[in-house]
């Protein structure tokens, strides 16, 4: 829901009450969490260097770990396909996010201004790898996770955690606790401190019947709606705070004031619309009737996938841009922090793109939504299929039962490599070589000096374990990492963003091939701060005198590969 001030208005009045969290289950918002671990750490991760996932990973295993010494269980629901209703909305707020990673990109480190964030791409990939790796429950959902949440909750009698001001209007039993305020830092006694709301408390707070609360959302503004009434709700307010206050205040106070006597729920609501639009001089329309029907009765979005599809992408085991792609024929491609005087980072996994659209439509067109200079365009873009004879065995309805060499070639043809050459290489590391193969052909269509060290700088990163025995050389790796980025270039940054786009893609379509490749492991193969300081001649220098035994192996037979 977007409104901010919702959040505010709770907090002034004391509607929350102070709770303990321990020994019970709880029901987790997905993407708010992986995104509130993101932006909340400390020390701040880095965004700026295109991300810090082994940073990331750090973080999200002490919130697991936390969760389990106060034994709590956590269940999490990820978001899947979005609604096609929203499609506007997430268009300007993809515009948005555009302007917040121009925002970093041009900010000293730490200057960027107060809520001004962009997620890494590889972020969500990074966490469902740890949920499968701490064998934490979790379901991602088809389409939006919200009713499924709501849904779960009620059932298992938990609370929602979330950041999701959504969670404030729907009915859940035992409350919504807002991350912002579950200080999972702070536990004393194996228990969390954090603030319960509950609907009742709220209605009770402001005299409003619980059924008008999808009304109260509907015209105060979110995904779908917002009933632009020209500061008249402000202006009859009588709160001291600044105009979102207002405004939210006086619809609050003008609601509860509705004549609902003899009425029952849908009534209710119906009435109390229709005299909120009449009292601002608006007309009834369906918009506002869609938003209020998606609190009171949240459906599951029927998709019309392949089973073999539908469980992939529910347990995590395929990306969810499947959906967006066979449901819409469209992708919208995430902001990124990158050169802005460039082409888009996108343009570099263009061709890898047009094979993962080839294998989910058969060989239809799709729209992609991606940065043109500093705004958002769209773009048809043509599919790629193999063969007559091959494209046979290569149907969306049973592509997980083509032949594996099969499923494997279409991997080889999109990224242009041979996976024969790869003996010598962990199989961890296959499919990062693959795409850092593929990567470092691209960019040398237009050489650049950064790029060679670009790309030893991600061969050494391969190459380092944080975690591993420490040598000469895990011991400058380590100091690199902890001094930070000073002297950040864009050509570097936009070359460093290039390769995540052309993993992150790659990615899925092993996903959808089936894993020809075996999984890498995404959370140990990127650190944007530590990357930037290796991507300069004397330190890789410095750095490859270091290398010994299995290590120096492993560096020249990833040089040889990759050159």
């Amino acid at each position: 829901m977007e409104v901010s001030a919702l959040k505010k208005i709770i907090d002034d009045f004391c509607v929350c009450e102070e709770v303990n969290i321990e020994k019970t289950g709880l029901i987790i918002d997905g993407a708010a969490l992986y995104y509130s671990l993101y932006y909340t750490s400390d020390p701040k991760l880095d965004q700026r260097c295109g991300g810090d996932y082994p940073g990331f990973k750090d973080e999200v295993c002490n919130f697991f770990k936390t969760l389990q010494d106060c034994e709590v269980t956590p269940y999490i629901f990820l978001d899947g396909g979005s609604d096609p209703d929203k499609h506007k909305t997430l268009v300007s707020r993809l515009k948005h996010k555009l302007e917040k990673a121009k925002t970093v990109a041009e900010s000293e480190p730490d200057a960027a201004p107060k809520g001004c964030n962009v997620l890494p791409p590889l972020v969500k990939d990074v966490f469902i790898e740890i949920l499968k790796e701490k064998d934490i429950m979790f379901e991602q959902c088809l389409g939006e996770a919200d009713p499924v949440i709501v849904s779960a909750a009620n059932q298992n009698q938990c609370a929602v955690l979330s950041i999701d001001k959504d969670f404030y209007i729907f009915e859940v039993h035992k409350g919504f606790l807002h991350l912002d305020n579950f200080e999972w830092k702070s536990k004393e006694d194996e228990k969390i401190p954090a603030k319960l709301y509950t609907r009742s408390k709220f209605c009770e707070h402001f005299k409003l019947d619980p059924a008008l609360m999808p009304v109260f959302a509907s015209i105060a503004g979110n995904d779908y709606s917002r009933l632009e009434d020209k500061g008249r709700f402000a202006r009859e307010s009588s709160s001291s705070g600044e105009y979102s206050i207002k405004r939210l205040d006086g619809m609050l106070n003008f609601l509860s004031k509705v004549n609902l006597d003899g009425l029952n729920d849908s009534q209710k609501r119906e009435r109390a619309l229709s005299e909120a639009l009449n009292h601002v001089g608006k007309k009834e329309n369906q918009t506002f009737k869609l938003a209020i029907q998606k609190y009171v009765q949240p459906e599951k979005k029927c998709y019309s996938l392949p089973t073999w599809v539908s469980k992939k992408v529910e347990r995590g085991e395929l990306t969810t841009f499947v959906i967006s792609v066979l449901d819409q024929k469209t992708i919208l491609l995430p902001a990124l922090v990158e050169d802005f005087s460039q082409r888009s980072s996108y343009t570099a996994a263009y061709c890898i793109r047009q094979y993962f659209y080839g294998l989910l439509t058969g060989g239809q067109m799709c729209t992609e939504y991606d940065r043109d200079g500093e705004e958002i365009k769209d773009k048809r873009v043509p599919s790629i299929l193999l063969s007559s004879d091959e494209q046979k065995q290569l149907k969306l309805q049973h592509l997980h039962k083509a032949p594996e060499g099969l499923r494997r070639r279409v991997f080889e043809e999109a990224l242009q490599v041979q996976t024969s050459a790869l003996e010598n290489i962990p199989d961890q590391l296959k499919l990062p070589v693959c795409v850092t193969v593929f990567w470092f052909k691209r960019l040398q269509h237009h050489p650049k000096p950064e790029t060679v060290h670009c790309l030893h700088a991600l061969l050494l990163g391969f190459v380092f374990d944080q975690h591993g025995p420490e040598d000469e050389f895990e011991r400058k790796m380590k100091a690199l990492k902890d001094e930070g980025v000073n002297n950040w270039q864009p050509r570097v940054a936009h070359a460093f963003s290039q390769w995540q786009c052309c993993m992150r893609q790659s990615l899925h379509l092993n996903q959808l091939l089936c894993s020809p490749l075996p999984e890498p492991q995404c959370a140990r193969l990127y650190c944007g701060p530590l990357l930037h300081r290796l991507a300069d001649e004397d330190t890789i220098e410095e750095l490859q005198k270091t290398l010994r035994g299995e290590k120096k192996e492993l560096y020249d037979n990833l040089k040889t590969v990759c050159h």
